[in-house]
Formats: structure tokens, sequence, C-alpha cells
């Protein structure tokens, strides 16, 4: 009698293990991705010369450049300590600054600051 069962259920346990590996899978078919381009950060803008935003940035500090007012204005004009060197002896072969009285701080000769 348990042979019996045994056999019986061999069928319906057959039908069960067929039937799980029939199930038809669903693949989507091939499509061809839409690749996104990466973004990228835009870089920040400083608009004009290095000379340009050293004359504004001076400018706004009261159109003289002390030591003071050195680290505030290469920050704001996004210059190196190099650039500034070389665009003051620039402006001042141009007649555009020259040097302080005191022989410490060089001012803007030009623009809002005559």
């Amino acid at each position: 009698m348990k042979d019996d069962t045994m056999i019986r259920q061999l069928p319906f346990i057959a039908f069960i293990a067929l039937s799980a590996c029939a199930y038809p899978m669903v693949m989507p078919a091939p499509y061809p991705s839409a690749r996104v381009a990466p973004q990228t950060l835009p870089t920040p803008v400083n608009p004009g010369s290095s000379k340009d935003r050293f004359i504004a940035a001076v400018t706004a500090n009261g159109c003289e450049l002390t030591s003071a007012n050195t680290q505030t204005v290469l920050a704001s004009a996004t210059l190196s300590q190099q650039d500034m060197a070389r665009i003051m002896t620039e402006l001042r072969a141009e007649g555009r600054g020259e040097i302080g009285s005191d022989g410490r701080s060089f001012r803007i000769t030009t623009g809002a600051c005559l």
C-alpha cells in the first residue's frame, strides 16, 4: 500500500517539476540602449581677462591694493601672486597704475579710480 501511494504521487510531483521548467520566461527584446552622456560640472566662469578682473577687484576695494586687502583682491579676481605681479607691472607700463606714495601699495589710475 505504501508503494502504491508513492507511485500515485510520482506523476503529480513530476507534473509540478516539469510545469515549473516549462513556464515561458519573458525576455525583453534587445533594444539599443539609449546612452546618456555623463553630466559634467560647469567650470566656474570668471568673465573678462585677468587684467580686467584685477582692475575690478581693486576698484571694489577702494582703488588701492594694500597689504590689508591683497588676499581679498586675489580671491575676488581669482589670481595667483605671480599673475598679480605681472598685471601690476603691465598696468604701470601702460600708465594705468602706480606705486603708492608709501612704496608698499599700488593704486589704479584708470576708470572709476581717476
